[in-house]
Order: C-alpha cells, then structure tokens, then sequence
C-alpha cells in the first residue's frame, strides 16, 4: 500500500517500489495522491522539499526542527502527518523481508 493519510486526504505513492502496492484512487476519490520515485523519498533534500510543498498546500504545520530531522524518513513521515511510527516499522519490516 502507498503511504496514506486519510486524516489530511493525502497519499504517497512510490511509483517505482515493488513492494508497495498502488493506491486505490477509485475507493478514495477525494484523497491527493503524489507520485514520487525511491530517488525522492532517499535523498533527504528532495524528500525534505516534497514534504515543505505538501505541508503547504494542505496547511499543515511542520515542527520548527523539521530540518533537521531530514535524516529520518520515518520520524519525518510521522511527524508530517502525526502517524505511529510502529506503522512504519512494520511497513519497512515487510518489505525488507520480502
């Protein structure tokens, strides 16, 4: 499954991970999916500039140390959308595993 927020209506969708299946945009018409590539979510530039312009447009605050938390994917994703962590070990577990 693709990365996803329904609290905000948002979803990421790594176009070119296999391990994650696609979102179903059908079932969530209301929902704005980004695509992106594994490129942009590894390079903590990229991701740190994907996440500024999301937060942005849906008018979601980012924690003032947000910068410097860009080593992170997971910690950023959580505190980005205010997710469990726990969902993104068992996500990364799943997919390393497979």
């Amino acid at each position: 499954m693709a990365y996803y927020w329904p609290q905000y209506g948002i979803a990421i969708e790594v176009d070119d991970d296999p391990h994650l299946l696609p979102f179903d945009e059908e079932a969530f018409p209301d929902t704005t999916v980004y695509h992106v590539t594994t490129d942009v979510i590894c390079d903590p530039e990229s991701f740190s500039a994907l996440t500024h312009r999301i937060a942005h447009i849906h008018d979601i605050e980012l924690p003032p140390d947000f910068d410097e938390l860009v080593y992170s994917r997971r910690l950023m994703l959580h505190m980005l959308f205010g997710a469990n962590p726990s969902t993104f070990a068992r996500i990364y577990t799943a997919k390393d595993a497979a």
